[in-house]
């Protein structure tokens, strides 16, 4: 059975690798002059915005993902092209008026974010350790987060539809709220969000998770952590949850550190095992 399994789990590796290179790029979607656009765009990103993070286009429309001081906003690239058409040695000026744009009028600061309207909003989502140390900061204030294990940790956003904004310390000052208010808060609204799909126990045969929202990693772990079960999450994603019997560690470990290298929102490369409602790493077989 674990063969069909790590079949399947390989078929997620190549779309997820697939994925990877269509978000970066797009190129097959557009005509040359746009894909050299978007090309021109991450470029320009990377030279004079390092911390500005191009995460890709959008399937349905002209429009791309970019996380700008901490938080991921969808921004529209219909003006920036017709501008630059005109104006095609003002790129740099254009690029960094955009941002201050994006900044000052696209993103939802501290002070916006009433709590009684973000309430139902706010979602836990499953990260990295790496990751918060490398992307946890929002202004001078760190990211709110509770620790699932030393690899993994749990983050909390305002999830609306076009942007997701990571909850920082500053805004539990302003709503006079615990990092616990906000865990329980979170847990409740994905609860209500629904579990449909999820293994209630270990079954016997393993499930691959990709409900696309990026919180199926916080409904397993943090909402129904069954004992016995061996958990990957390569992606934010993606999760592969099923039980140890039966499995071949080695391979399931080698493919989900290779759909982890090439994630788009990468967590981690490493197999877990749910002991006593507590996540630990599997050691790889000697």
């Amino acid at each position: 059975m674990w063969l069909w399994v790590l079949c399947g789990w390989c078929a997620v590796a190549v779309s997820i690798a697939a994925l990877h290179r269509r978000l970066r790029r797009g190129a097959d979607r557009y005509p040359p002059e746009i894909a050299a656009f978007v090309l021109r765009l991450e470029n320009e990103l990377d030279a004079a915005h390092p911390e500005v993070a191009f995460l890709g286009l959008l399937p349905e429309r002209f429009a791309c993902l970019l996380r700008v001081d901490g938080q991921e906003t969808v921004v529209g690239l219909n003006e920036l092209y017709r501008h630059a058409e005109a104006q095609p040695d003002g790129f740099t000026r254009l690029v960094a008026r955009l941002l201050t744009d994006i900044r000052e009028i696209g993103l939802d600061r501290v002070d916006d974010l009433d709590f009684a309207s973000v309430a139902t909003a706010l979602m836990p989502q499953v990260r990295s350790a790496a990751w918060l140390d490398t992307h946890g900061r929002f202004g001078d204030s760190g990211l709110v987060h509770t620790p699932l294990n030393d690899d993994l940790v749990t983050v909390y956003v305002v999830d609306v539809a076009q942007s997701m904004v990571f909850v920082c310390r500053d805004h539990l000052r302003r709503w006079r709220r615990s990092v616990e208010d906000v865990h329980q808060l979170a847990l409740a609204n994905l609860e209500r969000r629904g579990t449909a799909g999820l293994p209630k126990v270990v079954e016997p045969q393993p499930v691959v998770l990709q409900s696309g929202d990026g919180f199926d990693a916080a409904r397993v772990l943090l909402l129904q952590p069954a004992d016995g079960l061996l958990v990957a999450i390569p992606d934010r994603d993606t999760l592969w949850v099923g039980p140890e019997q039966g499995q071949n560690l080695e391979q399931l470990m080698a493919v989900t550190q290779a759909i982890a290298a090439q994630a788009p929102h990468p967590v981690s490369g490493q197999v877990f095992r749910v002991t006593d409602g507590r996540l630990a790493a599997v050691a790889a077989p000697r």
